[in-house]
């Protein structure tokens, strides 16, 4: 025999369940947010992110050398710092999503420039491959994000 209060209020299960399906996508969005932004403040600081070595030679190599050093960590904070605005504004699920494809691709070009630094074999990811790869679960994440625009539905 059921109790009053499973049912009243549905199981513990439909509850979780619901609570899942509203919570979500902003749980999501904080999650990303706070990275974001976290990534994006250390690097306004020189030495202040393990990865601003291979940030710098990366926005290098990709304009050709004339953005590199200081101008390049910057551009990559700000940017962080932007795309954790927007995630965090609660707004434009579609635009967030393709601000953080782009951020994803942008960030994975280490694996193509420097392939001698991020691979030591087939499948053998560097610690910084490592930490590049797991942006995959960002690019799950946009999606996500994306299809919570109630006109997708």
């Amino acid at each position: 025999m059921s109790s009053p209060e499973t049912t009243r209020n549905g199981g513990t299960g439909e509850r979780l369940a619901r609570f899942a399906r509203e919570s979500g996508v902003p749980l999501l969005r904080i999650g990303l947010g706070v990275v974001y932004l976290w990534f994006g403040v250390l690097k306004l600081f020189p030495g202040g992110s393990p990865a601003q070595d291979l940030v710098e030679r990366t926005v290098s190599a990709l304009t050709f050398g004339v953005v590199h050093g200081d101008v390049a960590r910057m551009s990559a904070a700000i940017s962080e710092i932007g795309i954790a605005l927007v995630v965090l504004s609660f707004r434009a699920p579609r635009s967030c999503a393709v601000l953080l494809i782009g951020h994803v691709v942008l960030v994975s070009t280490p694996l193509v420039l420097f392939p001698g630094e991020m691979w030591s074999g087939p499948l053998q990811a560097s610690f910084e491959a490592q930490y590049i790869l797991k942006n995959l679960v960002t690019v799950a994440a946009a999606v996500v994000i994306a299809s919570s625009h109630p006109r997708v539905r």
